[in-house]
């Protein structure tokens, strides 16, 4: 693998302080406003857990930190990024703790991004597998389990199926398993009683701006939105020119990431009043585009990739607190 120019050791550490700042700072100064509402389609969702605010921000915080540390060992087992700089989990704290609103208590937009990387990396083992159906059993096992508190868990469901498709690990047996997957947890939780059918009901979803923050306040949550999406589709546009050319495994590990990218923005613009369920996930595939970027183009400096969102960010952060 060869080691390029970037932000080392150093720069993840600066990262990973301004990230600790960041979610320190929401959970002391922000305002406490969450989504109301059930999101979810047959049990509470995040946002009416009764936790203590306190450990809320703390499993939270700590699932943050997972989520970076876990896509940074990802990275390091299938090498789809062909950097060892860290610029990948660096990227992703300052990102994702720049919404206050995200990080003051645990939040569908932390746990919705955990379980697509634990995804994506079952996925990653489906590569020309001559039987995924485990593998794809699981990975609908936890959409599924996830849309019972969070809806926003089900539009993914879509990417890995095309996902499994581009790895050629997808035929009627992938297909019978995933769909398996998807009706296990309801069936069990039914079965068992832990699950009432009185209980299913569409999501109730609060309106952004009736109640939850100030109209500047969702422009900037919205420029901040837009920013990502236009990093992300560019950037994942213009680093698919190499990748298409280079290793085809490397390729379809990374069409699977665009591909969640790519739901999350669909996602974020059609269902913008649950946008936020869907941010912490766009900004994970954001962060692996730019982090491609540095290792595909061999930029000099490449510690500018992400020196210049981190500083943007922590400036909508900023705006977003003071506000």
């Amino acid at each position: 693998m060869t080691r390029y120019r970037g932000i080392e050791k150093s720069g993840m550490v600066l990262a990973a302080m301004a990230a600790a700042a960041m979610c320190a700072l929401s959970f002391f100064m922000a305002t406490g406003s969450r989504l109301q509402g059930g999101l979810g389609i047959c049990l509470p969702s995040p946002n009416l857990w009764e936790i203590p605010p306190l450990w809320s921000w703390i499993i939270n915080t700590a699932l943050t930190a997972t989520i970076a540390v876990g896509a940074a060992l990802l990275n390091r087992h299938y090498n789809f990024i062909r950097s060892t700089q860290p610029v990948l989990p660096a990227l992703f704290v300052v990102l994702a703790a720049s919404n206050p609103w995200a990080t003051s208590y645990l939040s569908s937009s932390t746990i919705v991004c955990a379980v697509n990387l634990l995804a994506i990396s079952i996925m990653f083992s489906c590569f020309r597998l001559c039987n995924a159906t485990q593998q794809l059993f699981v990975v609908a096992t936890l959409i599924s389990v996830g849309s019972m508190f969070q809806y926003a868990f089900i539009p993914y469901i879509l990417a890995y199926v095309a996902s499994a498709i581009q790895m050629k690990a997808f035929r009627i047996k992938e297909f019978l398993a995933m769909g398996m997957g998807l009706i296990a947890p309801y069936w069990v939780g039914i079965g068992l009683g832990l699950v009432r059918l009185d209980s299913f009901s569409m999501p109730e979803i609060t309106n952004l701006f009736n109640g939850f923050a100030h109209a500047s306040d969702i422009f900037t949550l919205l420029l901040s939105a837009v920013v990502a999406i236009f990093l992300g589709l560019i950037l994942g546009l213009n680093n698919s020119i190499k990748l298409y050319a280079g290793n085809s495994r490397v390729n379809s590990m990374n069409l699977t990431i665009s591909l969640v990218g790519v739901v999350s923005i669909i996602c974020i613009i059609i269902d913008f009043s649950n946008m936020m369920a869907y941010l912490t996930t766009l900004y994970l595939t954001v962060a692996v585009q730019v982090a491609n970027l540095g290792a595909l183009w061999h930029f000099k400096r490449e510690w500018l990739l992400t020196f210049i969102p981190g500083v943007i960010y922590i400036v909508f952060f900023v705006i977003l607190l003071l506000s």
